[in-house]
């Protein structure tokens, strides 16, 4: 009896001890690209290689990894990176035939739920693209009616997009797909109320990761600049290097305007700010507008170019900037309205918007 005991565990033993415990990513090309490549994951807001493997019938990597992450497959002096889910198992990645710069994966649950995803995002990003080739042309040939038409497919585009990325991300809410679709997709265009919403759906076996951290604390932030919440104040360098405090434009309703020089979308909305502006200024309306810029020589020019009247700040620290920070600004233009005592009236809204609302305010 003890020697059959004995003959289990022994078996057990083996058994546990051939257990997958890590990676095995065999990433197979036709003919030797580069002698070696990598694989990269985002340390500190940068990708850097944690992992690298020599050319031999392709890219063999073996490791491990705590839990499971999206990393990237680099090429060593390319600049291709391939997104990648990686997970403790077997995974085969395989040129897709007769789509260039494309990859199969087997053996990984988290890929073919990625691969599904992409299988109709793509579609709308070579179609994205498609339209922007068009509005260039357009704009070469100053075709005022095209480009406004262009215009109009490409927000069409962008919102059935969203529609498609937001009902794929719901249903794979227990993976990490569905929270890398809400971090990379969702999240720019989502009020406190609606991240909330979405992870208060998401099962506690699949909140420990980066993704549903990353989320967590930018729903801390978003909580702190709700409607009916005290403006978080903040200072900050003018355009001549004076100091202005948020503070300081109380006693008025004020509209603290999130751009930069390089973004297209605010730029755009500028002259109906400008126009709203030099209509309800005189009634005491404010603008403060903080630049996510790093050239002050872009940032100064831009100013003039769009001939914006208003008090401007900028810290130069890009998507960095401070005060961006404290209000969880990760996409522009963002825009936020005080009223007088300080407290937040409304948040993330067009310009259309603002104009109803200041009529209402000063009617």
């Amino acid at each position: 009896m003890k020697k059959i005991i004995v003959i289990i565990a022994a078996l057990a033993l083996m058994t546990a001890c051939s257990e997958k415990e890590g990676y095995d990513v065999h990433i197979k090309t036709v003919e030797k690209e580069a002698d070696w490549a990598y694989l990269l994951n985002v340390q500190n807001n940068q990708l850097v290689p944690f992992d690298s493997a020599q050319w031999k019938d392709g890219y063999q990597f073996t490791g491990s990894v705590e839990r499971p992450e999206l990393v990237f497959f680099n090429l060593k002096g390319t600049n291709k990176r391939e997104p990648l889910f990686l997970e403790n198992t077997s995974i085969t990645v395989t040129p897709a035939e007769g789509n260039p710069g494309s990859f199969n994966y087997e053996g990984s649950k988290l890929n073919d739920i990625f691969e599904q995803y992409n299988d109709s995002a793509n579609y709308y990003s070579q179609e994205n693209q498609r339209l922007y080739s068009e509005y260039q042309k357009a704009r070469q040939d100053a075709n005022k009616t095209r480009e406004d038409s262009i215009r109009g497919l490409v927000e069409g585009l962008y919102d059935k997009e969203q529609a498609y990325s937001e009902s794929f991300a719901l249903e794979n809410l227990d993976n990490l797909v569905g929270l890398y679709i809400v971090r990379r997709k969702l999240v720019y265009s989502m009020d406190y109320q609606k991240l909330k919403d979405v992870l208060g759906k998401v099962p506690e076996d699949n909140q420990n990761n980066a993704y549903y951290e990353y989320l967590e604390k930018h729903l801390a932030k978003l909580e702190k600049t709700r409607v009916g919440k005290e403006a978080p104040t903040f200072t900050m360098k003018d355009t001549a290097g004076n100091e202005v405090a948020l503070k300081d434009f109380r006693g008025n309703y004020t509209l603290v305007d999130f751009w930069a020089a390089w973004c297209g979308p605010c730029r755009r909305a500028n002259p109906h700010v400008v126009e709203i502006y030099e209509e309800y200024h005189p009634k005491g309306f404010q603008v403060l507008g903080v630049s996510f810029d790093q050239s002050r020589e872009a940032w100064i020019k831009a100013i003039h170019e769009d001939n914006l009247p208003w008090t401007q700040v900028s810290d130069l620290k890009g998507w960095k900037n401070e005060a961006g920070q404290l209000y969880g600004v990760n996409s522009i233009p963002h825009t936020v309205l005080i009223d007088p005592e300080g407290k937040i009236i409304a948040n993330r809204f067009s310009h259309e918007e603002l104009r109803e609302k200041l009529e209402e305010i000063y009617q």
